[in-house]
């Protein structure tokens, strides 16, 4: 080594720590990120399964109009995703982005307080809750964005992340549906306008300096910046696709489940609260508890097989009478998608080619449009014959998962393993 060179290694050497020790100020503590991972959830699961009992009982509006809030609030909610995903893959700072959609979540649940009609609903409140929910991208991205820059490994965190969503819709939904059914049906935004006023005060703790990508997606390597923007990803579609099918069963059955037990099978008010509760216990259980075997499976062969425990599930849900046969479709439901949940983000980042960000955003949307199409399925199918029939239309869309998944099974093979 020549001495000419030593003071330029001294000074990059200098400057490399220099950068490290800003990034580990700057950086947020995991456990803080889990937290608001929580917070947000939470404030999203306390409304959402709510929502059609709430239309029906509240508004008193028929089944068919549940379909026309699902129409609205999806199409801003998929929307706005797509706009915020590509925000984040050009570098924008994801607290604001977190700002922006908690303070609409405020608006929206605020405005329902203020003005309780069908008609704020699906104005006011659905494009509040539209820009809200883009949250849900913008936080499965920020981990993603969070691991690597923090050295952790990004399929376990992942799978932390999934376990702090689950076990809030293990406690937000059951919470809900008990409140409401002792003090009534309004107690449910209030109590949502409280817990977004904690996600507010979270954030400031957890995110005290801007966030962002530290490689936009137009500065990746030429190689896969081309590839994902010159070529049609075939691969991360068809995990999207794939998505959506698994998740429009859970989604038929969240819709419709409810009001199935409450108005068919005759159980007590608090008995969809419960059926929620344990799926998410038994979800976050699976999460945390089978990463080795899923590892060993493949996330293909894991989805497959979480689409055959959703068809087994609803057919049984849809004949239970009493809460003990709840409960147990409940274990079965929480099994089934803490294995979808478990590996279903990781197995769409393997399609990004570098933009998270996208792919996060596309993984969100078919969450949503589940969500709309399932709605609007429920409202059809209740109007045409009953809710039984819906909850056990659930296992017709899990059959199409599994064909999807079967059908597409060699489109990339780098979705066939997890990572170590």
């Amino acid at each position: 080594m020549g001495l000419s060179t030593f003071p330029e290694i001294v000074f990059h050497g200098l400057l490399y720590s220099h950068e490290i020790l800003q990034v580990s100020i700057a950086m947020p503590n995991q456990y803080l990120v889990l937290v608001l991972v929580f917070v947000g959830s939470f404030s999203n699961a306390a409304t959402v399964p709510f929502m059609g009992l709430f239309i029906i009982e509240d508004l008193q509006k028929s089944p068919m109009m549940i379909s026309l809030y699902s129409l609205v609030a999806t199409v801003l909610a998929v929307t706005a995703n797509r706009f915020v995903g590509k925000k984040i893959d050009q570098g924008w700072d994801i607290r604001k982005l977190l700002l922006a959609s908690i303070l609409c979540y405020l608006a929206a649940m605020s405005s329902l307080l203020v003005v309780t009609s069908y008609w704020t609903l699906v104005t006011i409140f659905a494009a509040c809750l539209a820009i809200a929910n883009s949250a849900i991208g913008t936080i499965l991205s920020f981990a993603r964005f969070y691991s690597e820059q923090s050295h952790l490994d990004s399929a376990k965190f992942n799978a932390r992340v999934r376990a702090m969503m689950s076990l809030a819709w293990m406690v937000a939904p059951a919470l809900c549906f008990a409140l409401a059914s002792v003090y009534g049906h309004m107690i449910v935004f209030e109590l949502a306008v409280a817990v977004g006023c904690v996600w507010l005060l979270t954030w400031n703790i957890t995110l005290k300096h801007p966030f962002r990508r530290t490689h936009p997606a137009h500065a990746d390597s030429s190689a896969a910046s081309a590839a994902a923007t010159s070529n049609f990803n075939f691969p991360l579609w068809a995990a999207t696709v794939a998505c959506f099918f698994i998740a429009l069963g859970n989604s038929l059955a969240l819709s419709s489940a409810p009001l199935f037990m409450i108005k068919e099978a005759h159980l007590p008010d608090y008995a969809p609260g419960l059926s929620i509760a344990v799926k998410c216990f038994f979800e976050v259980v699976v999460i945390l508890g089978t990463p080795g075997l899923l590892k060993k499976m493949g996330v293909r062969n894991a989805m497959i097989l979480a689409s055959l425990m959703a068809v087994v599930c609803y057919s049984y849900l849809s004949t239970i009478n009493s809460l003990t046969e709840m409960s147990i479709a409940a274990a079965i439901e929480g099994t089934y998608f803490g294995i979808f949940a478990a590996v279903s983000i990781t197995f769409m980042q393997s399609f990004a080619r570098g933009f998270i960000g996208n792919a996060m955003a596309l993984y969100t949307n078919s969450m949503f449009l589940s969500g709309l199409v399932g709605g609007s399925l429920m409202g059809i199918i209740a109007s045409y014959f009953d809710y039984r029939t819906a909850v056990l239309s659930a296992s017709l869309a899990a059959v199409a998962g599994i064909i999807t998944l079967v059908a597409t099974r060699r489109t990339d093979a780098a979705a066939e393993e997890l990572p170590a």
